[in-house]
Parts: structure tokens; sequence; C-alpha cells
């Protein structure tokens, strides 16, 4: 499907009935398996410092791969392949969106995916399955594979994050924080075209 196709609303909509259908899925898991999770959203001041640590850190990396990839001579493949996947698909979806469509896409994804993939996938399965199935939901065909890669280590750094201090408020944060940087700053390079 083109990126012209796809107006704000149709993002904004197909975006948050994904995110619903994850903590949907979520919610029936953890009736099934009788995972408890009211003690990882206790929110402490490690769990909310970590959060905006590695969320800044998580967006930021993925700026410094990118401009890598335009800077360098002759840059590896994967580098060159990431950095026109964000550019020439990624940014442009973003350039119709409006500010509280930036606030309303970070906090659904951030909060949404974290509760399925750390919180119950992760207990279910453990750290690094659990981050290999994220970077294979941020994978939607084999030419993605080094945005998956990308997203398979934020994976990785999120369930860090959540055995570390034990709450899902740290991955969240960090998940949300690192969604709301990155689409605010490629929303405004798309839209004044800088971004190639």
């Amino acid at each position: 499907m083109s990126n012209q196709l796809l107006d704000r609303v149709t993002i904004v909509n197909v975006t948050l009935v994904l995110e619903a259908v994850l903590l949907l899925a979520a919610a029936i898991w953890i009736q099934i398996s009788g995972i408890e999770l009211h003690s990882a959203f206790r929110l402490g001041k490690y769990s909310l410092i970590a959060g905006i640590l590695a969320g800044c850190g998580t967006a930021s990396s993925g700026f410094v791969i990118v401009w890598l990839g335009k800077v360098l001579k002759n840059p590896p493949k994967w580098l060159d392949g990431l950095r026109k996947i964000v550019f020439e698909e990624i940014a442009p979806l973003f350039s119709s969106l409006k500010t509280v469509d930036v606030f309303l896409l970070a906090m659904s994804s951030g909060f949404c995916e974290e509760v399925f993939f750390r919180g119950v996938l992760q207990s279910q399965l453990g750290l690094l399955p659990t981050s290999i199935l994220f970077g294979l939901f941020h994978c939607p065909s084999p030419r993605h594979l080094s945005y998956g890669l990308w997203a398979l280590s934020a994976g990785l750094l999120f369930g860090w994050l959540r055995n570390w201090t034990g709450s899902l408020w740290a991955p969240i944060i960090a998940h949300t924080l690192s969604n709301l940087i990155a689409i605010s700053m490629l929303r405004r390079m798309s839209r004044s075209s800088s971004v190639v």
C-alpha cells in the first residue's frame, strides 16, 4: 500500500486497533494463565528515572544509526537500508499527524506493547525469546530486517529494564518516550522535506 493512500485518520485508527488487539490478547492471556501483574504496576523513582533515560537513549540511538548511514561514504548495506526504510517509508507516514495524534500513538504503543511483550510474554518465555518476537513484530517483511534487528535490541533493553526494576512502568515510559521523540522528529523532518 502506498503511503499516499494512508491519511492521518487511517494511520491513527489502524494503530489504535492493533494496539487494542495486543492489549486484549494480553488480558485474555493473563486470565487463562493466571499471571499476576498488579505488583508490576508500582511506579518508583528508579523506574521513572530508568524509563526516561532509556527512552531518550533509545530514540537517540536510532537517530545516530540512521545519521551514520547518511554521512558515511560507503555505509554497510544494512545501515543504508535502515536509513531508507526510516526516511522513505516511516517518516512520510507521520507527516500528516497532528500533535495530539503523536501523543496518542506514542502512549498507546508504549503501554499496550509493553504490557503484552514485557508483562505477559516475557513472564512466560523469558527475555531473549520475547525480544526476538518484539523484533519480528516490527519487521513486516524480510526487506525490513535491519529495522527488526534494531527493534530487537530495543526490546532487549526494555526487557532488561523490566527485570532490573521489577516494574512495567520503566519499559512503558522508555517505549512511550522513545516513540514520542522519534515520531515527533520524523514528522518534523518529513514536513520540512529534509529527511533524505
